[in-house]
């Protein structure tokens, strides 16, 4: 079958899914007045300059890629992986996980970071 978009993912995910990627949303514009949001076809980009998150959309979880180097992060089992040997559609060499609320407050600090290194 064809890609999904990232919209008509993000209309497919289970709700819990849907409010957590209005809350990483919103987090991510309310990083500074320079953020901007862009759809794209696969996913959802975050930018500055350059794009510092982007968001895939599943039905059970939400990829965030993030412009960090993995060495710089403790990398967690399920929750974030070196992705600069995997093909990926985001931007970025660090994949995040975040399957509930809690992966969304461990993952604040490190899209802080991206945001202030882009």
């Amino acid at each position: 079958g064809k890609d999904k978009t990232a919209q008509e993912q993000l209309a497919q995910a289970q709700p819990a899914i849907r409010q957590l990627y209005e809350s990483l949303a919103g987090d991510l514009n309310a990083l500074g007045d320079d953020v901007q949001e862009k759809n794209l076809k696969l996913y959802v980009a975050f930018r500055r300059l350059k794009n510092f998150a982007c968001v895939i959309p599943y039905r059970d979880k939400l990829l965030v890629m993030l412009k960090l180097g993995p060495d710089s992060v403790l990398l967690e089992d399920g929750f974030s992986r070196d992705v600069r040997n995997i093909g990926t559609w985001g931007t970025g060499d660090l994949e995040l996980t975040l399957r509930t609320s809690a992966d969304l407050e461990k993952a604040r600090p490190l899209i802080e970071r991206s945001y202030q290194e882009s």
